[in-house]
């Protein structure tokens, strides 16, 4: 493998291109089949119902006020150390209850506004409670006593879970190690047999002027664990998850030079790619050719986890304050095209049979696109389909009917440190709630058809 000595450019839309002459060969019919499959499964889905909590994140992604209000409530309320600054701006916050909330939790609010300034300490960590109660089924208590109850009831015939275990910004060597140790005991658990992380997660220092040196600190680092995993007595799965562009180059570089040594030749293990990046696909066939070369050696193939990309507005942060071009697709169609010229890439019987992909996402009719190009070109035992854990249940118990199971992204958290999923729930609250993005729309798409 050939490493970097020098940091990698910050963007390279001008040398990703997309070849003129590969020109998609989709069966006849296939948008139109995959357009019907999404009505399809939108209709079960809306039909299916929710968990209290999860239908009321569906009021707020279809209210006009209801992502201001929910991450008003966040910023001004949850995040405050000072409860009496707390206090007060739930009494502000009271005063333009949204209408989505049920009638109770609307007069909980007022009244708890009404007091809050004059009793902050019992006030606000009621409403706080309450808040926590609202994303329970987003975020799963990572207390041993707590996670061991949860993880049975999320199983279900055809559902397998994604840990990920959320935490405080990695600013130091024992933040770091406490992670790395909290995702060692997670893998060492009976029921959980695949977890995700991320090289920002496990190491503070990530020095991508000395690129060399770094993968190979990181690759020490995480080599004990993926050694754990190969030599458990039961199938424990590793993915390789990333955020930021800036640690897109490094993160391949940790993933392939970790299972690329001889005692991991035999491990299975996953690394995600975002397709909002123009340098997705370039990076979705160095990783197949990679894989080949390592199968052709007798190692096991490896998975590609396929997103669209949570991180849309530190991006744009990070290129505004260096003066950078964005390292993303300029629009949300460019995403979604890219999106399925990926799929299209890599849904063929040779671009298979070192990789297998995960297919993660909410919009229905990528998801079906997806399905049935699979089944179409004879390599649907290669894909697997990933959702997040408690967004569209309905939806997701319909796709999983008609695909054969899924895969659930569950993040679990310290309730001590509950404030820093914080930053994970904006995250979904503002990508799903978007005009731009499917979940905002689907509510209309089942409106119209009744």
């Amino acid at each position: 493998m050939t490493m970097k000595s020098s940091a990698p450019a910050r963007s390279a839309k001008s040398t990703t291109k997309t070849p003129e002459s590969t020109a998609p060969h989709f069966p006849a019919g296939l948008a139109d089949d995959a357009v019907a499959l999404a009505h399809t499964w939108a209709k079960k889905g809306a039909t299916a119902g929710s968990s209290g909590s999860a239908a009321l994140l569906a009021q707020v992604l279809k209210d006009q006020n209801g992502l201001d209000f929910t991450i008003g409530f966040v910023d001004r309320v949850i995040r405050p150390e000072d409860l009496r600054v707390a206090a007060r701006n739930l009494a502000d916050l009271a005063k333009r209850t949204p209408s989505f909330l049920p009638w109770y939790m609307r007069a909980a609010i007022r009244v708890g506004g009404f007091f809050a300034p004059v009793l902050p300490w019992p006030v606000v960590p009621i409403a706080r409670a309450v808040l926590r109660q609202m994303v329970a089924h987003l975020i799963v208590d990572a207390r041993p006593a707590k996670l061991g109850p949860a993880i049975a009831r999320l199983r279900k015939p055809g559902i397998r879970l994604n840990i990920n275990l959320l935490g405080e910004i990695v600013l130091g060597k024992a933040e770091a190690d406490r992670r790395l140790d909290g995702t060692k005991k997670l893998l060492a658990r009976d029921d959980v047999d695949y977890v995700s992380i991320k090289v920002s997660s496990i190491e503070s220092q990530l020095n991508m002027w000395a690129f060399d040196e770094t993968v190979e600190r990181v690759t020490r680092r995480l080599t004990p664990l993926y050694e754990f995993a190969a030599n458990s007595p039961t199938p424990k799965f590793i993915n390789m998850d990333m955020e930021e562009y800036r640690d897109l180059d490094l993160t391949i570089a940790v993933f392939e030079s970790i299972l690329d040594q001889q005692q991991l030749l035999s491990l299975e293990a996953g690394i995600v790619l975002q397709a909002y990046l123009p340098d997705a696909l370039d990076a979705y066939q160095r990783i197949v050719a990679w894989s080949t070369a390592r199968v052709a050696r007798g190692g096991a193939p490896v998975k590609i986890r396929l997103v669209k990309g949570a991180n849309l507005a530190m991006e744009h942060v990070e290129a505004t304050l260096h003066g950078w071009e964005e390292a993303t697709w300029h629009s949300k169609q460019a995403t979604d095209t890219h999106y399925k010229r990926v799929l299209d890439w890599a849904l063929t019987p040779e671009h298979m049979a070192a990789v297998r992909i995960g297919v993660a996402g909410h919009n229905l009719f990528d998801i079906a696109f997806a399905h049935l190009l699979a089944e179409a070109r004879g390599v649907s035992d290669h894909v697997e389909f990933e959702m997040l854990l408690g967004m569209a249940e309905g939806q997701a118990d319909a796709v999983r009917a008609d695909v054969g199971g899924l895969l659930l992204y569950t993040p679990v958290v310290m309730p001590k440190e509950f404030d820093v999923a914080i930053g994970y729930l904006i995250r979904r609250l503002e990508e799903n709630a978007s005009q731009e993005n499917f979940m905002s729309a689907v509510f209309e798409l089942v409106d119209n058809e009744q």
